[in-house]
């Protein structure tokens, strides 16, 4: 298990152990209310460093047309 911090939109914060950082940034998300804005989880390395996670990024609602220049 690897340490992460996860700080929330508030500034608030907190140090948990996680298995990876999809299960950070997935506890993360949870906690807050299922949104990922401004949600910032890190994981620190072995000299104490914090690395940041990849977030995936925002699914994208809503439907496009193709427009074709034809």
């Amino acid at each position: 298990m690897d340490r992460y911090k996860i700080t929330m939109p508030d500034g608030s914060s907190t140090e948990e152990p996680f298995d990876s950082d999809k299960q950070a940034i997935a506890c993360a998300v949870d906690a807050n209310r299922g949104v990922s804005k401004h949600l910032v989880v890190e994981k620190y390395a072995a000299d104490g460093r914090l690395i940041p996670t990849a977030q995936a990024p925002a699914k994208h609602k809503g439907h496009h047309k193709n427009r074709s220049n034809s």
